[in-house]
């Protein structure tokens, strides 16, 4: 059954600078930059539906975007900076440099790397920390006219990597989700849509729980129940704005790379192959192709990826 929806709470505009042009060019006197709005954390309880369709970004606003970065004249938090390996954390409030969440987020880096097969970069990625939520919304609203509020978010220009995030109950987990675009970005900016909400979804979960993503899992299986949703992974490659991404979307999109990553060795290799072949050349063969091949031509990956997703429900939910 689905509660009552609600919009997502965290999203990430991704610059697209380093990749090659979409088709919807808009031309700033100082760069080109195309974004995305890729909305991106629900964590809500098992059983819970959010919906998830993003407002599509108001491109004008994009040419307001200052690419050389932000600073505290800008409203930015300054109070408090700690460099945590990749990490620089900005926080307008005392911060600890040992604080568990500072400590966790470093961790990730190393996570992330060993899981998808990538290099570790030296980019920093920077994590700007508001404790007062007026004032985020309020630097939000001035540098980002148009873009709805959300209570995290990940901006990448043709020079930084950087997130915005109001210090609240569910910091740990939107942090872990925007740092993971963060660190993906640094050594792979030409990854599929699809695949980076994948990613950050797998890994905005606490290490204990494997990525294993209880409420995903709850609205996939009850919308398999209803009958209303397919695993399509050439839908989900298709997709090219975050204005199109549904729930549904997200929640496939965490499927397929748990599904990749968690089951067997040789799906993960191929995941990480992947990736390395997308950081040299924008033109790799897509995913969905090596899956076909990798798992034979005969072999129904909608099916399979149903199958997965029916080993990780509870009894009572299969």
């Amino acid at each position: 059954m689905s509660a009552l929806a609600k919009p997502t709470d965290a999203a990430s505009i991704r610059g697209l600078q380093r990749q090659p042009p979409l088709p919807t060019p808009f031309l700033a006197p100082f760069m080109v930059l195309l974004g995305l709005v890729c909305c991106a954390v629900f964590g809500a309880a098992v059983g819970c539906a959010h919906l998830a369709v993003s407002p599509r970004w108001n491109q004008a606003a994009l040419q307001q975007v200052t690419p050389a970065g932000w600073s505290a004249a800008d409203g930015l938090p300054s109070r408090a900076e700690i460099v945590a390996g990749q990490l620089v954390i900005h926080a307008d409030f005392p911060l600890a440099e040992q604080h568990r969440i500072v400590r966790e987020l470093e961790s990730l880096r190393t996570d992330v790397s060993q899981q998808l097969g990538l290099p570790i970069s030296d980019e920093p990625v920077h994590l700007y920390l508001f404790e007062n939520k007026d004032r985020y919304d309020t630097f939000a609203a001035r540098q980002f006219p148009g873009f709805p509020m959300r209570r995290a978010f990940f901006v990448e220009t043709d020079t930084t990597l950087s997130v915005f995030a109001v210090w609240q109950d569910r910091i740990a987990e939107d942090l872990r989700h925007e740092t993971t675009h963060g660190y993906v970005h640094a050594v792979a900016p030409a990854i599929p849509l699809w695949l980076d909400e994948g990613v950050a979804e797998f890994f905005e979960l606490p290490r204990s729980q494997q990525g294993v993503h209880a409420a995903h899992i709850a609205h996939l299986s009850g919308r398999l129940l209803e009958g209303t949703w397919r695993p399509d992974i050439d839908r989900m490659e298709a997709l090219a704005s975050a204005g199109e991404l549904s729930q549904d979307h997200y929640a496939e999109a965490w499927c397929w790379t748990h599904w990749l990553l968690c089951t067997t060795p040789q799906r993960q290799r191929l995941l990480q192959d992947y990736l390395a072949d997308v950081r040299r050349d924008v033109q790799a063969a897509p995913l969905s192709a090596r899956l076909r091949y990798a798992e034979g031509s005969a072999t129904d990956l909608s099916a399979t990826l149903r199958a997965h997703l029916e080993t990780l429900a509870p009894p009572d939910d299969q």
